[in-house]
């Protein structure tokens, strides 16, 4: 009985197999009738089979397949190549099913979130670099009268250099259409100021009493500094941050 249904598989596999070989070659044969080249026959053959393969609902994939027949043919007469047009077959046709992907510039995020997203990684850095003194440097650390390692100071430098670096981030931004383009000098003055109002804000943190900026045990700073991080990587991810200090850059891909 097993032999039987081993034969019946076997013949049933082969079958399939010719079936396919016979699909390709009227496929092809269908392509070459409508006067592409070689390579965009190719293209237009792998595309088809990644639709099937992706998913593809079967009036999306026809749409698909006639635009992108139109576009091949009207690319020839330039000399432009299936692969300047759309890319890989696979890639394109992951576009056509899961949606178009925008590449090149990408608008930058508001005020708010780069505030947000400078000032997270502001207080990580603060934070884990006085976590490791503290525990890897403690008499370094207890000799240091200043109250630049308490944990108010560090929230206080950590807000006002989120406010500030995410203020010159602005200024330094290309002008939108429409805008008003702003003069070198002025942003030039606008980091020095921003860099002088945060040292100031760090010198004027250092002065407040341990009463009401105690200093932490390092492991506590670690702690913060890594859920600081983990806190900092959520909302960068849930809001698709650019343009930040420590954000991507405005080159990155995004989904429309």
């Amino acid at each position: 009985m097993s032999e039987d249904n081993q034969s019946r598989n076997a013949a049933a596999g082969q079958k399939q197999r010719a079936q396919m070989e016979k699909d390709s070659v009227a496929t092809h044969h269908e392509l070459s009738d409508q006067g592409l080249t070689k390579r965009n026959e190719e293209f237009m053959f792998q595309l088809g089979k990644q639709l099937d393969a992706q998913g593809a609902k079967p009036e999306k994939k026809t749409q698909a397949v006639e635009e992108t027949l139109t576009a091949l043919i009207e690319g020839q007469k330039t000399g432009t190549t299936a692969k300047q047009l759309f890319g890989t077959p696979t890639a394109y046709a992951t576009e056509i099913v899961k949606g178009p992907v925008h590449r090149g510039p990408r608008e930058q995020s508001s005020y708010k979130l780069l505030a947000l997203d400078n000032g997270l990684m502001f207080f990580n850095i603060f934070a884990f670099m006085f976590g490791l003194l503290s525990l890897f440097s403690p008499k370094s650390m207890a000799a240091d009268q200043t109250g630049t390692s308490g944990i108010t100071a560090i929230i206080l430098v950590a807000v006002s250099g989120g406010l500030l670096f995410a203020w010159v981030t602005k200024v330094l931004s290309p002008a939108k259409k429409g805008e008003e383009k702003k003069p070198v000098w002025y942003k030039i003055l606008s980091v020095v100021a921003a860099l002088i109002a945060w040292v100031a804000i760090y010198f004027a943190a250092s002065l407040m009493p341990t009463v009401i900026n105690p200093t932490l045990p390092g492991i506590a700073y670690v702690v913060l500094a890594v859920l600081g991080f983990l806190a900092d990587m959520y909302v960068r991810r849930r809001f698709n941050i650019v343009g930040g200090a420590f954000a991507g850059g405005q080159t990155q891909q995004s989904k429309k």
